[in-house]
């Protein structure tokens, strides 16, 4: 038995560097991020009319999708903000 000592084209070493010797994984993550995506868009496409928004003194016309997704931004923000405070306050009682 002979052993070919001359590196072949592609290779370097013991790990190939061509695209066949890869092998490709589905993440879990990558496909729920794609069907979010997914969502969201067919969401935009069919909420696209104009509503009237009032807050304050300000009175907006914008597209239903986006006074959705703004409110639930602002929402999200608040969750954060309100338990970043409950936190704070809660390490405090216990010094």
């Amino acid at each position: 038995m002979h052993e070919d000592l001359t590196p072949e084209a592609g290779t370097t070493g013991d790990r190939s560097t061509s695209p066949t010797g890869r092998k490709w994984s589905v993440r879990p993550g990558v496909v729920i991020a794609l069907v979010i995506a997914a969502a969201l868009i067919v969401f935009v496409v069919q909420n696209d009319s104009k509503v009237p928004v009032t807050w304050l003194f300000i009175e907006l016309n914008g597209p239903l999708w986006a006074v959705i997704v703004a409110a639930a931004v602002a929402g999200a923000l608040l969750s954060q903000v309100l338990g970043w405070v409950v936190r704070r306050t809660r390490r405090r009682r216990r010094r």
